[in-house]
Formats: C-alpha cells, sequence, structure tokens
C-alpha cells in the first residue's frame, strides 16, 4: 500500500504563522500528494521549519552547566513534525520530497501500535538514522528514500527529526509518502532478538574493579551513557553505588533519548535524588511523544523527586505538560533560572498564568504557547531580573505593545528578545523598550507588519541600542536606505541582520553597513529588490568572512 500522510499530530516549529487558514510556509503543506515537486526553490507551498544554519546556535545563549555525559547513539535532531497515515502498515519505504535545500532529515521513527495480548504497549522504535548530516548536495528536489529497518509492529504514525544546522538556507518539504504491507513479511529472516531485547540481570562480583581507587572508578562511569549507567545499578553492589553517585547527577539530559523515557525512567531518577542526587540541569525536551508517558506520570515525578537545586528546566515540546504539571513545577521549584515550555500547547491561558510564581527567572522561552496578555504580565512584574524572552507567534497577546511596556519597566536588563509574528507591535512599544532597556543584544521582528519605518521606531533602536548584535526585520516592506545607516553609525558590533523582503534598500546602504560593521557574520537579502545574483556574488567577493543570503524560485 503506497499512501502520502493525512494529518499533522504535532511539530516543533515552523516558519509560517500559526493562523489555521494560513498555509504559507506551514507545516500542514506536507500532508498530500506533492504539489511542487520536481521544482526547486523558495515556495509558500512548502513545509518549512523555524531555523537553518548555526545562526541562532551562534547567539548569546542562557550560561548553564551542560550534561557532557557520551551518549549511548549519535544524536542530532533540533525539529521533529508526527505525521499519521490513513491506515496502519508494516512500513517497507518512506520517501520525503524536498523541494529547497535537501539534507536536513537525521532520523525517522514508527510508533508501534502493539498486538493485543502479545505486548500491551505503544512505542517507539527507529526505522533509519543518519546522525551526520548529508552536506554538499546536489541544488536539486529529490525524493529521498533511505532504506528502513525491519520492525515487527504496524504504524500510522511517522515522526520525522531534523537537523537544520549545516544549511546554507531553510530546508523546504512537500510530502511524505508511506509504502508498507498490511500483513507482517520478514524482510530479514535470520534476525534474532538480541541481548538488549531480553535482558539478563544476573548478579556479577566487583573483581578488579574493586580495587581500583574510588575517584577513578567514579571517572570511568562518568563516560557511560545514561541508560548504560543506569543499567550498571544491575551489574553488582560496588556498581550500583557508584550509579547513585550523587556527583554523576548534576546535569541530565533526557531529550537524547526522549523515545525511550518512560514512567520506570522517572521512577529511577526520583529514587536516586532519595539517595541524595541534587540536579542542577535537566533537559525533558520532546519527552512523552506519542503518549508513551502520561501528564499525570509527569506531574508526580515533580511532586515526588527532590528537586530543590534545580536551576535549568527545558521541558519544550513535551505534550505531557498541563495546567496540573505547571502548577506542579512551580511549587516545588523555588531556585528555577531558566524554563523552556516552547510548542506545549495543552496548557491553557489561565493555566499559564500561574508562571508568576517564579521569581528568579533569567531565561524564559514561550514560544507558541498560549500565553496571554494578563500572564506575561505578571511573569514580568515577577522576574525583574529576565534576560531572554521568547513570545514568538503567541497568538493569545493581543497588545504586544503593553507588554513591551511592562518589560521596559520591570525587567530593564533584558537582553535577547523574540517577538516572531507578534501581530500587534507598533512603535510606541518598541520605542519605551528601547528608550529604557540599554543592554538589548539580540533583537527579533520577523514577520511584525504592524512597526513601521515611518515613525522612527527603527532609527531611534539603532542609536539607542548600541550593543546590538542581531536585529531580524524579516519581511517588514518598511525598511529603507534610512534605517540601514543609522545602524551602520550607531551599531558597529552588529553581527546578524535579517531584512528579507525590503524593496527600499540600496547596494550603496549595504556596503556602508558591511564596512562599518567588521564583525557582521550573517545577511538575509532574500526578496530584495536591489540585489540580483550578480550583485550577491560581488558582495560575498569582497566581504568572504559574511554569509549572505539570497533565496529565490526556480
Amino acid at each position: 500500500i503506497k499512501q502520502y500522510a493525512v494529518g499533522i499530530i504535532d511539530y516543533s516549529s515552523q516558519y509560517g504563522g500559526e493562523n489555521r487558514r494560513s498555509f504559507s510556509y506551514s507545516v500542514s503543506n506536507i500532508m498530500g500528494e506533492p504539489q511542487i515537486f520536481p521544482k526547486y526553490g523558495d515556495f509558500t507551498q512548502a513545509a518549512v521549519m523555524r531555523t537553518y544554519g548555526p545562526w541562532w546556535e551562534k547567539c548569546e545563549s542562557p550560561k548553564y552547566k551542560k550534561d557532557n555525559r557520551p551518549r549511548l547513539f549519535p544524536f542530532a535532531s533540533q525539529d521533529y513534525i508526527d505525521v499519521v497515515f490513513d491506515q496502519a502498515v508494516y512500513p517497507w519505504s518512506i520517501a520525503i520530497y524536498e523541494t529547497y535545500n535537501p539534507g536536513s532529515l537525521v532520523r525517522i521513527l514508527a510508533l508501534s501500535i502493539p498486538l493485543p495480548l502479545i505486548d500491551g504497549f505503544t512505542h517507539w522504535e527507529v526505522l533509519w538514522d543518519n546522525p551526520h548530516p548529508q552536506h554538499n548536495l546536489p541544488t536539486a528536489a529529490r525524493m529521498f528514500a533511505p532504506i528502513l529497518r525491519e520492525i515487527k509492529h504496524r504504524s500510522r504514525i511517522i515522526r520525522l527529526e531534523f537537523c537544520h544546522s549545516h544549511l546554507e538556507y531553510y530546508a523546504e518539504l512537500d510530502a511524505v509518502e508511506l509504502t508498507g504491507l498490511t500483513i507482517f513479511c520478514a524482510f530479514c529472516a535470520d534476525s534474532d532478538p538480541t541481548d538488549e531485547d531480553n535482558p539478563e540481570h544476573a548478579p556479577y562480583p566487583g573483581g578488579a574493579f574493586s580495587q581500583l581507587p574510588a575517584e577513578l572508578l567514579s571517572k570511568i562511569f562518568s563516560y557511560l551513557s545514561f541508560p548504560d549507567f543506569c543499567r550498571a545499578a544491575q551489574v553488582c553492589t560496588l556498581f550500583r553505588s557508584h550509579s547513585y553517585d550523587p556527583a554523576q547527577f548534576n546535569c541530565l539530559n533526557l531529550h537524547t533519548y526522549w523515545h525511550m523515557v518512560n514512567e520506570n525512567t522517572l521512577a529511577g531518577i526520583v529514587d536516586r535524588c532519595k539517595h541524595g542526587c541534587t540536579i542542577q540541569t535537566l533537559n525533558m525536551r520532546w519527552v512523552g511523544g506519542g503518549d508513551i508517558m502520561s501528564s499525570d506520570q509527569l506531574h508526580d515525578f515533580f511532586r515526588v523527586c527532590d528537586l530543590l537545586t534545580l536551576t535549568f528546566l527545558d521541558v519544550g515540546s513535551s505534550p505531557c505538560i498541563t495546567d496540573k504539571v505547571l502548577k506542579a513545577m512551580t511549587d516545588v521549584l523555588p531556585h528555577l533560572n531558566h524554563l523552556n515550555i516552547e510548542s506545549c500547547d495543552k496548557p491553557t491561558s489561565e493555566g499559564l498564568r500561574v508562571l508568576h510564581k517564579f521569581s528568579n527567572l533569567e531565561t524564559l522561552n514561550l514560544y507558541r504557547t498560549k500565553v496571554d496578555d494578563a500572564g506575561i504580565i505578571c511573569v514580568l512584574r515577577s522576574n525583574t531580573q529576565l534576560e531572554s524572552l521568547n513570545l514568538g507567534s503567541c497568538q493569545h497577546i493581543l497588545d504586544y505593545d503593553k507588554v513591551f511596556m511592562e518589560m521596559a519597566a520591570h525587567c530593564q536588563q533584558i537582553r535577547i528578545i523574540d517577538v516572531w509574528r507578534a501581530r500587534s507591535l507598533t512603535s510606541q512599544g518598541l520605542n519605551e523598550l528601547t528608550t529604557h532597556c540599554k543592554h538589548l543584544e539580540e533583537l527579533d521582528f520577523g514577520w511584525c507588519g504592524t512597526l513601521q519605518s515611518s515613525t522612527g521606531c527603527f532609527t531611534h533602536l539603532a542609536k539607542s541600542c548600541r550593543n546590538l548584535h542581531k536585529l531580524f526585520l524579516t519581511a517588514n516592506r518598511t525598511v529603507s536606505d534610512a534605517e540601514i545607516r543609522f545602524l551602520a553609525e550607531h551599531c558597529p558590533k552588529l553581527r546578524q541582520l535579517d531584512i528579507l523582503g525590503t524593496r527600499q534598500v540600496s547596494v550603496a546602504a549595504i556596503e556602508l553597513l558591511l564596512l562599518r560593521c567588521p564583525d557582521m557574520q550573517f545577511l538575509d537579502l532574500s526578496f530584495c529588490f536591489s540585489f540580483t545574483v550578480e550583485v550577491v556574488n560581488g558582495l560575498r567577493t569582497l566581504y568572504p568572512h559574511v554569509s549572505i543570503k539570497r533565496s529565490f524560485q526556480e
């Protein structure tokens, strides 16, 4: 059976707007048969995710201790799309129609449908992975169909995972095609269950390891991946003691293993915290996808686990986050400094208001959540040391000007602001912010169509923000030479600028900018009227250290 995706269950980000009536660059464009293929280029009818290249990673990020423990397997995924098909099959082939900047797909998983009375639980199985993204592919559309691993369960839900950091520009997808059988047929007759499928937990004496100094054995254990580290507790008493070593659990990254994390994983973490482990950094991004874990189980985890020392929590795109879970988090995490709940769509506007109970937040990511005006204003008033805030694609915020005024009044240490597709932000709110917040370094006003350069808001921004490193004015048709010249004069530290879509900027103004801003690394001139292929190539020759973008349609 050959079939195309009939629905989108979940996704981590998209370039398009969140309005269901908007199809421009929407993830939903991946549904159905190919509409663009075999054409190659930048088409609004394609599915496009939010970021690409190393530029988002090069920006200033929260300073927190990271988990340097080796991974059980290479993991490069940054985004995902969960697609559903009409009929469950045993997957034989999955083809991705890539119509612009191919090579971002790094992993494919299937949500297996268990056989009644035999398996009894739903789980994810990896069909294909390529942790080393493909580079230097031809600039042409392609249908990419990697060789899949055989699985013994039917599935109609497929997760596609992507890595964009190596791409020169946005990846665009046209369709996804699933081919499979309705009746199981073993393609590899000699495939046998592995030891991992049927683990035997026989006791094993400490042996020579017991003769090693504790410090050396602790160092050896630090090279184990998280799953192996947990399994070591089943080997012997000596290994168990080291797998409960508090020093090994300061930073915990479960994002890599999101498809393996279940209630047993959480129980193991709770048990270790009861024995003195103190977690400072916890990354649970994507955990619970496919409903393999319930929100009640995550709620109980936060209620029971001792997380008083936790300062960093990432639960982005986790379907387990609900109003009830957020309430538990605010009750038990008094020292939290960094919180990411981006793309968590289950919490209501009312439920998100509980976030004001946090009072020490330095970074907060609310991208694609239902936070409203009252909710974010309460958070701003109770977290005056806030440095980084993402309110991109928050459709329930009706008055961004009011939010910016509150930010200017209460969060004057703010450095990083992302309000991608803020529909109500005007010069009034922006001027208030730039007048009172003197530490601004990174600003994303992409697709904020209500900001007009004729009000002088961008020139005021340039004069007020001399430490500005990044400015995205994507699709703002009003940007002109005047704004570019002010940036060149007042923002010599500028590294990234996106003015995609403007028709009022001349080549001379951009040449002045590149001359005055020696640290410039990234400049997007896509769909800018004056910048032909020849002009852009000339600028690239003169300024080889700057990645100058110019998108096109075939």
